[in-house]
């Protein structure tokens, strides 16, 4: 598993499910967040959906303006890449010593 592919599925479900739920499209969606500063086209955002990739400002954004009151995070399960982990556990010695 890629090091964010949770994060990006998290991301894919969740407005995929929020646009179903509100009957929009991303026509309806490129102009919701036009009211809000944003500039995407519905082109952008299916690509950016598509990839589960985005910014956090056009994600927190995009969660407003799909209406959601909750994040279920604790369905978001990263896993810790062996490196990563590694390193820090490195740290951790470092720093009590």
């Amino acid at each position: 598993m890629a090091k964010h592919d949770a994060a990006r599925r998290f991301i894919q479900e969740l407005i995929r499910t929020e646009k179903a739920r509100l009957g929009l499209t991303f026509e309806d969606i490129s102009d919701r967040l036009r009211r809000h500063g944003i500039r995407q086209t519905p082109t952008n955002l299916r690509t950016k959906l598509g990839r589960g990739d985005m910014g956090a400002q056009l994600f927190l954004t995009l969660v407003k303006v799909l209406e959601v009151e909750e994040l279920a995070l604790d369905k978001l399960r990263l896993a810790v890449v062996a490196r990563e982990a590694r390193s820090a556990t490195r740290g951790r010695r470092r720093a009590n010593k």
